[in-house]
């Protein structure tokens, strides 16, 4: 296979997405035993057939997954309106405006590396071509804080999602650059302002996006600090940090 980050096209890409992601839920985190083909080492479901997949490729191996479902391609189930809460985006967005991204995975040699942030890629560019405004997902909790710098926000409650555990409802507004800036995610500087003009219901959104959580205030205070800090953080490093860092850091996403 083609060495790369990409959507799955071939029949032998998206294998290739299901086998990875048997060997690191299945046999690596003992999850979702009981859904995988244990024959062909393959983590294969129904929603498969209606979403995509990106692929991260390198020495002939793959080394990261995602998969991605649109509203634009086949409306949701109502399973997925239930977990990811879509009754919350509505009627305010027709369902081509959202995308659902879940099973995010890198293979241990390779975690660290920029293979997630460069599917991210993959996905932000989809999001751009295809006009999308929200894009959500659920995050297990000791992957907050890694959401919240790429400017994802908690917008309901946390709950239990089988197989995995507790994870939280998360959403990124696309168009709220202003956000994306303000805490240095690698999106503002991925995507230029001016390709997100077609969106045309941040400021709603940003309203809608909201916790209700009566029984999470230590959740809220852990967040806020979580931000707090790394804006802190962020803004030494801005401070040191050279043109020609992220010129280079640019090149290492775009490879």
């Amino acid at each position: 296979m083609k060495q790369g980050v990409r959507f799955a096209k071939s029949e032998s890409e998206l294998r290739a997405c299901y086998q990875l992601r048997h060997k690191i839920y299945v046999e690596g985190m003992g999850r979702f035993s009981d859904k995988s083909n244990h024959t062909l080492k393959e983590l294969e479901d129904d929603l498969d057939k209606n979403a995509r997949a990106v692929i991260a490729i390198k020495n002939n191996t793959p080394i990261g997954t995602l998969r991605l479902f649109w509203g634009g391609d086949t409306a949701f189930t109502q399973e997925q309106i239930e977990a990811y809460h879509l009754s919350t985006f509505k009627p305010l967005l027709k369902q081509d405006k959202i995308c659902i991204v879940e099973r995010l995975m890198v293979d241990d040699k390779h975690r660290g590396s920029m293979t997630a942030l460069r599917m991210y890629k993959e996905v932000m560019d989809f999001v751009v071509k295809q006009q999308i405004e929200v894009v959500l997902l659920n995050c297990e909790i000791h992957h907050l804080e890694a959401y919240l710098k790429l400017g994802f926000k908690p917008f309901a409650k946390k709950y239990n999602y089988p197989d995995v555990g507790t994870v939280i409802p998360m959403a990124l507004v696309v168009g709220d650059y202003d956000h994306l800036q303000q805490i240095g995610s690698p999106f503002a500087m991925l995507l230029p302002e001016e390709k997100l003009n077609y969106c045309q219901y941040s400021s709603e959104l940003k309203n809608t996006i909201f916790l209700d959580r009566e029984e999470d205030n230590q959740f809220k205070v852990n967040k806020n600090k979580i931000v707090t800090n790394f804006q802190k953080a962020r803004n030494k490093l801005l401070t040191k940090r050279s043109e020609l860092f992220e010129a280079k850091l640019r090149t290492r996403l775009c490879a």
